[in-house]
């Protein structure tokens, strides 16, 4: 967001606009599938201000929208190698080809290895590993440690906003939406909140699309590992 001082003492906060795209993958193990969706981040300044009195500072105002376009679950017992040659696949397709979308995966379960073979297949993804605790934090060029709960928490709340929206046409829309509905928060004795999908529910669709949301908005201003300071 632009700033900038007007002659009458006035911050004047004019928005960017956004056009970006992302994949992320939520990468499954022998029970659990793998779950693909594409979001289309769009930022779009309009006309008119949000005024504030008590700093001298005016906003504009803006839409944001998270569209989920493309929502994917892959069949048990696909092999990585085959789950990857989905994804290559999926990036060659229009328009993902010509908008040369961020990548984004999560390796909890399998680990590092499947992640290196993303770089292996020249595909170089962001990588995130779900954590428990508060803080979410960055460990190396392209690999994020975040609580499960900042994923979720920030999931329902663009949900709430309006902000995230699933397309109808995805192909697991439904999927998605039953995921949700079994998707639980839990408070234990200690106060600490989990979130988890009901027994023998799946959540893979839920967290490829938090993953995602993550990454579009809050990746880029983690805190850094002491280790990387």
């Amino acid at each position: 967001m632009d700033v900038i001082t007007t002659p009458d003492g006035w911050r004047s906060k004019y928005a960017r606009p956004v056009d970006r795209w992302f994949v992320g993958v939520d990468l499954g193990q022998s029970t659990d599938p793998t779950a693909i969706s594409v979001m289309h981040h769009r930022v779009l300044p309009l006309d008119g201000w949000d005024m504030n009195e008590k700093t001298q500072t005016r906003q504009q105002k803006r839409a944001t929208h998270f569209d989920v376009r493309h929502l994917e679950r892959l069949p048990l017992g696909m092999s990585y190698p085959q789950q990857i040659q989905r994804v290559v696949d999926l990036l060659a397709r229009p328009p993902l080809n010509v908008l040369k979308p961020k990548l984004v995966i999560d390796e909890t379960g399998v680990g590092r290895p499947v992640g290196d073979m993303f770089d292996a297949a020249g595909l170089w993804p962001s990588r995130i590993t779900i954590t428990a605790g508060l803080e979410a934090t960055q460990h190396g060029a392209s690999t994020w440690h975040v609580p499960k709960g900042l994923l979720i928490s920030n999931l329902e709340a663009h949900s709430h906003s309006g902000e995230l929206r699933i397309a109808a046409s995805a192909n697991d829309a439904a999927a998605l939406k039953e995921e949700l509905k079994d998707f639980k928060r839990k408070i234990s004795e200690a106060g600490r909140t989990t979130y988890a999908a009901r027994v023998g529910a799946h959540d893979d669709l839920v967290l490829s699309v938090a993953i995602t949301l993550w990454m579009a908005t809050q990746g880029p201003t983690v805190v850094r590992s002491p280790l990387l300071l």
